[in-house]
């Protein structure tokens, strides 16, 4: 190949790795329900492949390669090497391996994580290149900024709400655990640059603003673990600004001799302390003007660790595979989980992303990562022998090894998305590559055209390599339309056009990427279907039974793949018993035997989740066995006490029993457990007004609207109650709170004209007890 087409095909990667670091900040797709998550993984796994593809190009064409000569590129490549092993011994060979919707923690993401480690290796060994980098970080930087100014102060998701489908969060990085800890890394970048750099006023001015704003966001969303680490490394660079000015060494790359007190350093220093001193208090003093949903939540430290633990008696070397740690959470979670607020959540990791990898990858996959981190420490320390050679190196050697560490202590101590983890990977190449240039990392150099039998050898195996490359794009742009089709999916209306739309858009992701999830969520939309052929009484009676038994197996065999798919995973046989407990409704054979064995089967895989147990108590309330029924809810609320679900089903059977007191005494069980639920005490209020208990059904209905101000329904039979002991001016104020809100409704208006009529009330409607009054604002129950 000509030297101008290996340069076009070198530099082709380059730019193709560069662009896709720059645009992963703040990339998202408009016009789609796709998360972040996916949308950046998807730009990271492609960027990444294409540039190794174009990499191989340039090195068949040129007949060699140049690889520095260090340990640290073996023990990168280890660490995909035993994902991929650990993955054999998953449950779920395909979600180890590339997982359903991006994940990190997979074989595929530590694959598409080492290529970019590799190539930075590769491509960021000269300070120009390294300026370019820098560059695209101040840029993604400001465009963070703009965008989450414009979206605090304009409100850009209520201008174009479409545009802004897949941005839940309110900013385009992700949750704002993950917004915050990049602009900790930011803010750190900006304090080196204004104290290490000389630059023109207009960017000056811009560092100092991007600064600022960043210090802000940080204020807003409040997370001490990046105040902890902005305050740590604010130290060290006003103490390595001190020192080595002391020391007669210029500093400033672009300025004179002259000294510079690191003022910003020492600022940011007192603004870490004030708010990890003071952080409740203060945090709750600028929640009261700007908060954000910071909604993120993890199992504790020591949670994890009892959860790797049992993982390891299990497998203690290559743990239960990649992306288990939901199997891995469901199987071995602590008993006192039930009480708290999280008991029925499946967490998908643990404390940090290192202390997952402990459970489902081993002690091998956590080793090779503490190895990776180690040898990384000793090329640093290596590193900061050379910074000082001229002041634009020690810009480059610290600020490249300031990344690399502030990214690595995340992945240690905190859940981060594919940013993070990509400029962990990323800095310690680039690392890497300024010892390279710095000649302290020799390079080996390794030519294959020069002799036959090598040279087949090495063509050979670079074809693989460039079809493998290929291949594996292809695969994550398979995986990326599937997750499209699967989020447009999810979101439908309980008619048939809409579900046949979203049955069509579930049957393609599941074409694209055979996974549980997928067919989870197929086997709900048909059970959707049969119950709206149900209620249409347009169909004929022979097309409803040849639609119904269509539909039927359609929903069995959808849940049964989920099964198949993942087998560990409780929920894919709770999902199964669900759709059997559903057809046994309908009488259909073999369907409550069958949903038995599912259950039983979800609590093996969640023996300490009482919502299984909830679900078999449903299953023999449907089929009439109360008392079975009743054993099970007993079970459910002696493993969770405050249980609102149970306590409410086990009123349901007292009161088809004629049992209303006793259904009473089982809500007011509720109401102590959850004494700040509003949907306890209105379902209270409805049981003791139809016990024609109006005083005890007017105590429980105001205890809900004052739990909910919005709670209409609450307002609305609250003015009932009022009405049957005759209180028609309370009465009155209620429905013209909800005339107001609701100036439509026909209940509302009913309810009016009938305060001024001899029978001062509406009568709940007997057949089916259900009022509804439809809101945007307030809750919407059909009673």
């Amino acid at each position: 190949m000509e030297p101008k087409k290996i340069k076009f095909f070198n530099k082709l990667s380059f730019l193709t790795l560069l662009v896709t670091l720059f645009l992963s900040f703040f990339f998202f797709l408009p016009f789609t329900p796709i998360t972040l998550e996916a949308s950046k993984g998807f730009l990271v796994s492609i960027g990444s492949t294409l540039s190794l593809f174009f990499w191989l190009i340039a090195r068949l064409g040129e007949g060699k390669f140049r690889i520095p000569k260090d340990r640290l590129i073996m023990f990168g490549a280890i660490i995909p090497i035993i994902f991929l092993i650990a993955s054999f011994f998953s449950s779920s060979l395909y979600s180890s391996l590339f997982g359903t919707g991006f994940e990190v923690g997979t074989f595929g993401s530590m694959f598409i994580l080492f290529i970019v480690f590799f190539l930075s290796l590769i491509h960021f060994q000269t300070e120009k290149r390294l300026w370019y980098f820098l560059g695209a970080m101040f840029a993604s930087a400001i465009v963070l900024v703009v965008f989450e100014l414009l979206n605090i102060f304009v409100g850009l998701g209520r201008i174009f709400p479409n545009f802004f489908q897949g941005v839940s969060s309110g900013n385009l990085v992700g949750n704002w655990n993950n917004f915050t800890a990049l602009f900790g890394l930011f803010v750190l970048l900006l304090m080196f640059s204004i104290e290490f750099l000389k630059t023109k006023k207009l960017l000056l001015w811009t560092e100092y603003f991007l600064l600022v704003v960043g210090l802000l966001f940080l204020i807003i969303v409040n997370v001490p673990l990046v105040w902890v680490l902005v305050g740590i490394f604010s130290v060290i660079i006003f103490v390595y600004s001190i020192s080595i000015q002391h020391a007669g060494v210029r500093i400033v790359h672009g300025g004179d001799d002259q000294k510079k007190f690191p003022f910003v350093a020492l600022v940011t220093v007192f603004i870490c302390l004030i708010f990890l001193v003071g952080s409740n208090s203060i945090g709750g003093f600028v929640s009261k003007y700007v908060s954000v949903p910071n909604t993120d939540v993890r199992p504790s430290l020591i949670t994890t660790t009892q959860v790797s633990f049992q993982s390891l008696k299990h497998n203690p070397l290559f743990g239960t595979g990649p992306n288990t740690f939901a199997v891995d959470w469901a199987l071995w979670q602590p008993e006192g989980i039930t009480e708290t607020i999280f008991w029925n959540v499946d967490f998908n990791s643990g404390f940090s992303f290192l202390s997952t990898t402990l459970a489902t990858t081993g002690l091998l996959g956590f080793a090779s990562l503490l190895f990776f981190i180690i040898i990384l420490f000793i090329r640093g320390v290596q590193s900061l022998r050379v910074a000082l050679q001229n002041p634009l190196s020690n810009y480059f050697i610290m600020t490249t090894l300031m990344i690399s560490i502030y990214s690595w202590i995340m992945v240690a101590a905190y859940n981060p998305n594919i940013i993070m983890l990509m400029l962990a990977f990323a800095s310690s190449g680039m690392l890497v590559g300024i010892l390279v240039y710095k000649k302290v990392v020799p390079v080996k150099e390794f030519s294959f055209l020069n002799n036959p039998r090598h040279s087949f050898f090495a063509i050979l195996i670079l074809m693989i390599l460039m079809v493998g490359t290929l291949s594996l794009t292809y695969i994550y742009v398979e995986k990326f339309a599937s997750v499209s089709y699967f989020s447009k999916g999810l979101n439908y209306e309980m008619t048939l056009e809409s579900l046949s739309k979203s049955e069509g858009m579930l049957l393609n992701a599941v074409r694209l990427n055979k996974n549980d999830v997928y067919y989870r969520s197929l086997s709900q939309v048909y059970l959707d279907e049969i119950r709206v052929v149900l209620q249409d009484e347009t169909i004929s009676a022979d097309t409803l039974k040849s639609n119904l038994q269509q539909l039927v197996v359609l929903a069995e065999e959808s849940a049964r793949w989920a099964v198949k798919q993942n087998p560990k995973r409780y929920s894919n046989y709770l999902n199964l018993g669900n759709v059997y407990s559903s057809l046994s409704s309908l009488e259909v054979e073999n369907s409550y035997e069958s949903a038995v064995i599912a259950f039983s089967k979800a609590k093996e895989f969640a023996p300490n989740n009482p919502s299984v147990i909830l679900a078999q108590a449903q299953l023999e309330f449907l089929n009439g066995n109360n008392k079975e029924a009743k054993a099970f809810i007993e079970e459910a609320l002696i493993m969770k006490t405050n249980y609102t679900d149970a306590f409410f089903l086990l009123a349901q059977i007292e009161a088809g029993e004629g049992n209303i007191s006793q259904a009473i005494k089982q809500a007011e069980r509720a109401g102590e457990k959850n004494p700040n639920d509003q949907t306890i005490f209105f379902r209270l209020g409805m049981f003791r007004y139809s016990d024609s208990d109006y005083t005890g059904a007017i105590s429980a209905f105001e205890k809900a609207v004052i739990l909910d101000p919005t709670y209409l329904n609450a307002r609305f039979f609250l003015g009932q109650a009022y009405q049957k002991v005759g209180r028609k001016d309370d009465a009155l104020i209620q429905y013209n709170i909800l005339s107001q809100v609701l100036p439509d409704s026909q209940d509302v208006k009913d309810a009016l004209n009938s305060l001024s009529k001899p029978s001062s009330s509406i009568e709940l409607v007997k057949d089916k007890d259900e009022v509804s009054l439809p809101t945007e604002t307030g809750n919407e129950e059909n009673l």
